[in-house]
Order: structure tokens, then sequence, then C-alpha cells
């Protein structure tokens, strides 16, 4: 940052009003005044601020305020530094400078210097001395003060209008490609899932076109606080452009972020509107991937609220994962999946679906589990659980599948023998301490879900719907 960006983004952050600073700059008024980067090292200082600190003309420039101070002011003075990372608006400590071989009692206030990004780049610092005599200073602070907070809250009512969708209160685009930008660098960073929903309303045109735009705008203001009530702190939601709003879901996954939608869509659905009464949604869900740009991201959610869309409106349709390059073997739930139970999966009969159904929230669990660091203990007593559940689910299975007369039960039977007694091995093994609980949930997954309850089950699925006699 050279010294012109040093004036202006002070002035243009609504830390410290211009005409001030340009003042405090060249004389000051006694007030002492600095700029240092963030390593530490000053940048601009200013005549009175030389004075304060006992040293001569350009001598502040490149020292950091313990090449510059008594060991027993850094850390006060260090404090204040911390408060403004923390992202408070100012931070000050009293302090007593040796000026001219006399104790002086000054006060340090720090600002932060903020650029067009709204990240720190800088601290800025002044200091006056609190004595009576030294009456021109504390005016000429008070004053700077003053007119700092007055600018402050013109700068936070400007933004607020700038961000802010007019018709609905919601974020405009312009505030939530903003929000993107940042949660897309957590993404890449931490490998935090992130999930997007387009939200679209259904035949919008032809309310407009049967009831009138104002009619409609009222629509559009009923909803958008609909959509606000529905969601959960941590998300943010958009109007994106005419009947469509963005939701951006940070830390939250593919499977959480259709839940979401889904809950939206059934609150829209059973709502009523003004002059309209019933109107109904559709979702698009994507989830964001390693690699992938905000354009690409975007597209792929679109992409699945045109599907909702062309399949009959009043729906929640998620994207598949992108198809590009598989890099996400540098995250690290690379090996693990999340179950999601499907329609496609069901055989009919209530009690087996239960069944698989709760082995798949089982397997979630511990993934939930693995990946969220709970105790020993804790994850114990869900593996305990879950292969109690698998020994439980195929007597019940095996009961049904038996009275049906499946002519396959006596080698499924003997399937679910050697499984039991893998897992009964498995658990032991998992609490003596030889197996991780990666394996655990690898097994179940794997073994127990994928090839035998979506594989061999789905030999007696078509015996059992047919409701075939014995022996049939």
């Amino acid at each position: 940052m050279n010294e012109n960006d040093m004036i202006e983004a002070p002035a243009q952050d609504g830390v410290i009003e211009m005409a001030g600073l340009l003042s405090l700059l060249t004389n000051g008024g006694g007030v002492g005044f600095g700029v240092k980067a963030l390593d530490g090292a000053y940048r601009l200082a200013n005549q009175a601020m030389e004075h304060l600190l006992g040293q001569a003309a350009g001598q502040v420039t490149g020292k950091s305020e313990s090449e510059l101070l008594p060991a027993a002011l850094l850390a006060p003075l260090a404090r204040c530094d911390q408060r403004i990372l923390d992202g408070v608006a100012a931070a000050s400590e009293e302090i007593e400078l040796s000026v001219n071989s006399q104790p002086v009692r000054c006060l340090w206030l720090k600002l932060p210097v903020l650029g067009p990004d709204k990240k720190l780049q800088a601290i800025a610092s002044i200091i006056y001395d609190k004595s009576p005599a030294n009456g021109a200073a504390r005016d000429t602070l008070e004053r700077l003060q003053k007119t700092n907070r007055e600018l402050q809250q013109t700068v936070v009512a400007l933004e607020e209008v700038a961000s802010t969708d007019k018709l609905t209160g919601a974020w405009n685009r312009r505030r939530l490609e903003e929000c993107v930008r940042q949660e897309m660098g957590r993404f890449r960073r931490y490998q935090h899932p992130l999930s997007m929903l387009i939200v679209d309303i259904d035949s919008f045109k032809a309310i407009n076109d049967r009831f009138g735009h104002g009619i409609g705008d009222r629509v559009l203001q009923a909803l958008s606080a609909l959509l606000q009530a529905g969601l959960r702190g941590t998300d943010s939601l958009a109007r994106w452009g005419g009947e469509e709003f963005v939701v951006l879901c940070p830390d939250t996954s593919r499977a959480t972020a259709a839940t979401i939608a889904e809950r939206l869509r059934a609150r829209t659905a059973a709502s009523r509107f003004p002059d309209v009464g019933q109107l109904t949604i559709s979702i698009g869900v994507a989830e964001c991937q390693a690699g992938e740009v905000w354009d690409e991201w975007f597209q792929r959610a679109d992409e699945a609220l045109y599907r909702a869309k062309a399949g009959g409106r009043n729906q929640v349709q998620l994207a598949p994962a992108s198809s590009g390059p598989d890099d996400a073997e540098d995250s690290p739930v690379a090996n693990f999946v999340q179950l999601v139970w499907r329609s496609a999966y069901e055989c009919g009969n209530e009690e087996i679906d239960r069944g698989h159904r709760q082995l798949f929230s089982d397997a979630n669990e511990l993934l939930s589990a693995i990946l969220s660091g709970q105790s020993d203990d804790q994850v114990g007593a869900i593996v305990d659980k879950l292969l109690a559940d698998v020994g439980q689910h195929f007597r019940e299975e095996e009961a049904i599948f038996v009275a049906a007369g499946f002519p396959g039960a006596a080698a499924h039977k003997f399937l679910h023998q050697q499984l039991i007694a893998q897992a009964l091995s498995m658990g032991a093994d998992y609490r003596a301490g030889k197996h991780a609980v990666g394996d655990v949930f690898q097994f179940l997954a794997h073994e127990v879900i994928t090839k035998h309850m979506l594989g061999a089950d789905r030999l007696f699925f078509d015996h059992i719907r047919r409701g075939a006699p014995p022996g049939g």
C-alpha cells in the first residue's frame, strides 16, 4: 500500500474523516497520528507522534512499537491490536510516555484501516496528551471522533441500501456474490461443505398477467418473508431477479440442503398468499465441488431447477456431482459417502423398507460421529446399536420372505449368517482396538448396504410384490 492509499482507505471506509486525516498528517494540532502495516512496522507518522515518542523526524517510519516504546507499554497496546484484529471499530489504552524527560499521560487510540474489500489492511494510531493544558489537542480529537461517528452511520446506511433488494428486503445479487466469494474461499481452505438453493415461483407470469404487477410484487414480498422464516440463522436469502431467489447454505452438505429445500417447498405449498391464494415453488439444489468456480456451481443448481420445472413443478431436484477431475482425495472425508435413501430402493413391504431405512440412518449417524470427533464412548454406543440393528433386521426380513415362499430363502439366510458373523467379529475387533471406526462404517456401507441390501435383497423383491404362495 502506497502513501496515497494509506490516506484514502480510512476515509473511504468511514474510519476517519478525510479533512481531519489530512490535518493530522500535517501538523495534527498536537495530536500524534501514524499508520502501521499488519507486519507491525509504521508506514506513516506525523511530527506530533514523533515528538511524543521521542524520535527525530522520519525515525518512526519502518519501526515497530517494540522498537519505539518501553517494554511495559507493549502488552496494553498489543491488546488493542488484537481487538482490532477481532473486528472492533476502535480500541484504546491510557499510557504514560516520557516527553522531554517529563511524564505525560496520553490516550492511545487505535482504529482499523480497511481496504475496498472490507478486509483489514493496516492499523491507525491517534495519540494525544490528556493534560488539562492541552485543550487544543482534545478539541481536535473530539471533533474528529464526532465527524467519524456521523460518517460511519452514513456509510452503514448507504451499504444497507446498496446491498438490499428494495422490494423484498432480501439481499440483492451484488451482496450475494460478495458473500459467495467469502464462503467459497472458506470452502477451499477448510473443505467445509457449502450448498446453494435456487428457488423459482411456478407460473409467476400467469399471476402477473391475471392480477397485475402490483399483486405480483405483494406475492414476492410474502414469499421472501416465508422463505426467510424457514431458514437457519447461518443461511442467507437473496433475490436473484424477477421471481427467482437464491439461498446460500454454509457448512451444509447436499443431503441437508435437500432437506431444507423440501421444507421450504412444503411450507410454500401449504400457505395462502395475498389475493392469489395458493402457489408453489420449484427448487434446484447443488453442493459446491472441489475445483469449481461460481459460474459452474450456479449452472449445476440452475440445471437442477430446470429439471424440477420440466418434471411438473412443485418439487426439489438435486444436482449431481460435477464431472470434472476427481480431486476429492485432498478432502479428509474422501473415503466416506453420505447415504441417501431413495424410493427406488423400496420393495413395497413396509417392515422391510423400514428396516432398510434404519440401516441408512445408522450408517449416517456413525459417519456424523466420525467426522465430528465424538468421544470413543459415544462412537462405541453407535457401533453397538448399529450391529444390533443389523441382526434384528435380518431376523425380521427372514420371517417375511420365508412366509412368502421365496425359493432362495435358505441361501439368503446363509448370507445373513455370514454377515452377522462378520459383524460380530468386526465389533469385537473394534472394541479390542484392532479395527478403526472407519472400518466399521465401510463394512456397513459396502458389505451390508451396497452389496447385500441393494444387491442380493432385490432377488426376493418381485416375489414379495407378487405375493406368490409358498413354493410358487
